[in-house]
């Protein structure tokens, strides 16, 4: 198991992050997060990827941004599948209020729900 000062990897047919840190808000923390989250998918380049977001209570946009881009690197660069889960009602909210979810992001409430998916 890969793990990040922010993350934790599973990986195997489908490729699971289960963030850690339950505030992605700070604009050192969201820096640091989205440079591990790139050079990881860049260097594993996982087929199957599902972001886990049951631990996080707060979530700012510029995590969607790197989530975006994650998105580009898996789905298009490397014709994978990226999908989300766990969200809390408030972090799932704010997806919602960009019109991301469901358009931009598959997202599931369980692991086990996106992970029947794939």
């Amino acid at each position: 198991m890969t793990v990040s000062k922010y993350f934790e990897v599973r990986q195997g047919d489908i490729t699971t992050i289960r963030f850690t840190e339950p505030e992605l808000f700070d604009t050192t923390l969201v820096a640091e997060l989205k440079d591990q989250l790139i050079d990881f998918t860049e260097r594993e380049t996982p087929k199957k990827l599902l972001l886990d977001f049951s631990e996080v209570e707060f979530c700012s946009t510029a995590v969607i941004n790197t989530l975006l881009r994650i998105k580009k690197i898996v789905v298009r660069d490397k014709a994978g599948q990226l999908k989300l889960c766990g969200m809390k009602p408030n972090v799932r909210s704010a997806f919602g209020m960009l019109n991301l979810d469901g358009t931009v992001f598959d997202i599931y409430e369980s692991a086990v729900d996106a992970n029947a998916t794939f």
